[in-house]
């Protein structure tokens, strides 16, 4: 039977302030059963807060409004998270608790030490166990409230990488990351001209003092910032590729899910500055497609297929495509740029039993 998903489009019939998107936003809230999901529990509102000189993650006014229907709701306590550097620098996108209208929590506290042991069974790969956040298993219901962009690892990141790779702590994300392999460096293309050191967010690469590459496997994330912004295509990436990434993502999902009972789930994607790149890659580029609207509904597969359907290749915005980037001509949009299926989430979600990917979509006007 298919989910029922809400949307909310971005487009409007007319100028009139009641037909705008963020009037649409509060109906669609309405429209949610918040009484249900909320009463008398703690919610963790997962999000991606951004860093460095990004600022096209989710708007503040947004996540006021949903923060203030739980809260309406009879929530007893609503909260949102994300990883500790990006909560101590979210106030720079905006987000503090006077604009929001609630706390930010660390998900598994300022240390990032906080964290249940699930195992995964039967174990996949190198991945037998993983780290979930602590704050997030503790609450009682999840909002996960996700960005939706292209991603160089996976094709794209929205409900799912928001969990997998945003409620579990450092040492997870380099679990599931190592599942695409390691970095290999070409010591006759390289320049050394220092780029890739200089660039890396997590500070894990150096060269010797012979001039030789070396990766800090404990810091690096997998990101692959080296390999797309290095000129001369030193760097690759060895192992199981993205699929591996991918399945690896869609498990640990499916751990965080478990520790919450069923219909204390709600997703909810914003369409919206969709960018070529992560929000994690800390800057913001021009988007791709023109604005689409938001999807909200308690099945996690539902609303990645719906997501990834409404993003089309046809709709791409002339001229956003970084340099060097082409179409390829070949399935979805971020496919094509990435040379990466983003449906294979869709399908590994839906075969561990997080839900359907068949859906209907009940417009909010």
């Amino acid at each position: 039977m298919p989910s029922e998903l809400l949307f909310a489009s971005f487009a409007t019939s007319n100028l009139e302030p009641k037909n705008s998107f963020g009037a649409k936003w509060q109906r669609l809230l309405e429209c949610l059963d918040l009484k249900a999901l909320a009463a008398d529990k703690r919610i963790a509102v997962k999000m991606h807060l951004g860093g460095g000189v990004g600022f096209s993650t989710i708007h503040p006014y947004l996540v006021r409004q949903l923060v203030a229907a739980l809260q309406r709701a009879g929530a007893k306590e609503v909260f949102v998270c994300d990883g500790p550097n990006a909560v101590r620098k979210a106030a720079e996108r905006g987000y503090t608790a006077e604009t929001i209208g609630c706390q930010l929590v660390p998900v598994a506290g300022t240390a990032d030490k906080y964290f249940y042991t699930k195992a995964i069974e039967p174990a996949y790969l190198s991945l037998s166990e993983v780290e979930l956040a602590g704050e997030i298993v503790d609450a009682d219901v999840l909002v996960d409230f996700s960005h939706i962009k292209g991603h160089g690892c996976c094709g794209f990141g929205g409900a799912s990488k928001n969990l997998s790779m945003g409620a579990v702590v450092g040492s997870t994300r380099r679990k599931l990351h190592a599942l695409e392999g390691g970095l290999v460096w070409d010591a006759e293309r390289c320049s050394h001209c220092g780029s890739c050191v200089e660039h890396c967010p997590n500070h894990a690469l150096s060269f010797d003092e012979d001039g030789v590459f070396d990766v800090n496997y404990h810091t690096c994330k997998f990101c692959q910032h080296c390999i797309l912004i290095c000129p001369a295509k030193a760097i690759t990436m060895s192992g199981s590729g993205y699929v591996a990434f991918q399945e690896g993502m869609a498990r640990t999902t499916a751990e965080v899910l478990k520790t919450f009972a069923p219909g204390n789930t709600l997703f909810i994607s914003l369409i919206q500055n969709v960018t070529i790149f992560c929000d994690c890659w800390g800057m913001t580029t021009p988007s791709l497609v023109p604005d689409v609207g938001l999807l909200a509904g308690q099945d996690i597969v539902a609303i990645e297929k719906a997501a990834l359907d409404l993003v089309r290749a046809e709709d791409l915005i002339p001229g956003s495509l970084p340099p060097g980037f082409t179409l390829t001509g070949k399935g979805h949009l971020f496919e094509q740029i990435h040379g990466k299926d983003p449906y294979v989430i869709v399908e590994a979600l839906s075969r561990l039993g997080c839900g359907v990917p068949d859906y209907v979509l009940k417009t909010v006007e």
